[in-house]
């Protein structure tokens, strides 16, 4: 509820509820009335009982003006319970005992009791005020029966009659109001929780959003590395001035070629993710490609050329449908990694069509991994071999391809020594 809610609501409940004590106030007077047409009988204590009236309606004066006491279970339930008895037993003693007019007025003391406090506590009131009912009748009654006139009698009863409705209706729409109260503070606990998750359900989804692009830029930075560096010792070496022949010229001038087609191509799928939004692992672009001559390209970048890159091809691999950017970052980090870590012997690599995926195996001599520790090769910043100068994301970011071509990559131990990395996708 809005705190102008509240206000309002509290102030309309405070209205209700000084009606209901204002009967109290009422009360009294009407006892004031009775007593100064009544009997003579009933005035046998004028000053004591004018003192104990006046003292009474300076009583309900103070809770017309703190009606909030009346009609919640505060502490000073009790005080205002005590205070109401008290009042009437002792005017009920004053005026005539069990033939007191005021008798009647026990009833509203319940009633009004039901409303501050317990069900317990309201029978605890009903027999205490009995219990004391009875002595107060028996010690201050008249010794011989008296009676009201009867038009008194009448007229006493039909106005009790107007306070029991008063005091009973106002106390049930303030029941009524106050389970309303309770609704709507629900209501409004559900939508503030409701809120609350959303709250945490943005800020999660913004959290990953943080870490996907952290890892968009780890990505970047591990990709660009491999390129950049092979294009720096190749400009060193071009442009030393030390003797070069012909064909090793060619040759560098060549690989120098492929790396700045692959930089293009990583930049191509970079603004490509750029335009769409999508992952860093996108789908990629789908061409036809001869995939040995992709393997032999990407090895040579690694650093691996015949003798010691072996290659086997089974299968139609001239002409194949497949994400070709995506399989030649895949490549590269395989054949990088089978290089740092082979030894100098040499990699054997194998590549099969079969019905419908590729398959490429990358078979090392390096140190091997334990079996145990093979689930972890493809967890992020971890890096194989504890090498020093790798980012831990090569593996990472071939599984993370590899999903997004619909295929799997394992890992296993060579026989004699090394690792075996398999790749396997569905291709056209």
């Amino acid at each position: 509820m809005r705190p102008l809610d509240r206000l309002t609501a509290t102030d309309d409940g405070y209205a209700l509820a000084r009606i209901v004590v204002a009967v109290r106030t009422a009360v009294v007077v009407s006892i004031g009335v009775v007593l100064l047409v009544g009997p003579a009988w009933a005035r046998h204590h004028a000053p004591v009982t004018f003192a104990v009236l006046t003292a009474a309606m300076v009583y309900a004066a103070v809770m017309l003006a703190n009606p909030q006491l009346e009609v919640r279970r505060t502490r000073y339930s009790w005080l205002v319970t005590v205070f109401d008895a008290v009042f009437t037993l002792a005017i009920i003693g004053l005026t005539g005992g069990v033939y007191s007019p005021v008798v009647s007025v026990l009833a509203l003391v319940i009633v009004a009791s039901a409303a501050r406090l317990s069900f317990t506590e309201t029978l605890v009131v009903a027999a205490l005020l009995g219990a004391a009912l009875v002595p107060t009748a028996v010690m201050l009654s008249p010794r011989t029966p008296v009676g009201i006139a009867p038009t008194l009698q009448a007229g006493w009863s039909a106005l009790f009659l107007v306070f029991v409705a008063i005091i009973t209706a106002g106390l049930s729409a303030l029941a009524e109001r106050e389970h309303r109260s309770r609704l709507r503070a629900l209501v409004e606990a559900e939508a503030e929780h409701a809120a609350a998750e959303e709250e945490r359900d943005l800020r999660a989804r913004l959290l990953r959003s943080y870490e996907s692009q952290q890892d968009g830029l780890q990505v970047l930075v591990h990709e660009f590395r491999t390129p950049i560096a092979s294009l720096e010792a190749l400009t060193e070496a071009l442009s030393s001035g030390r003797p070069m022949s012909e064909s090793d010229r060619e040759a560098s001038l060549q690989l120098a070629n492929r790396h700045v087609h692959h930089l293009r191509d990583m930049l191509d799928a970079l603004s490509d993710v750029a335009l769409s939004r999508r992952p860093t692992f996108s789908d990629g672009r789908v061409r036809r490609i001869d995939v040995a001559d992709l393997i032999a390209a990407t090895a040579d970048a690694a650093g691996l050329a015949p003798p010691r890159l072996r290659l086997a091809v089974s299968g139609d691999v001239g002409a194949v449908l497949v994400n070709a950017q995506g399989l030649r970052r895949v490549l590269t980090n395989l054949m990088e990694n089978a290089s740092r870590h082979g030894r100098g012997e040499a990699v054997d690599v194998t590549c099969t069509h079969d019905g419908d995926d590729l398959v490429i195996a990358v078979l090392d001599r390096g140190p091997g991994i334990p079996a145990e520790n093979l689930g972890e090769l493809t967890a992020k910043y971890v890096s194989a071999g504890g090498q020093r100068g790798t980012a831990g994301l090569g593996l990472w970011i071939v599984q993370q391809i590899v999903e997004s071509m619909g295929g799997r990559v394992e890992f296993s131990a060579r026989s004699g020594g090394g690792l075996i990395a398999t790749f396997r996708a569905p291709v056209g």
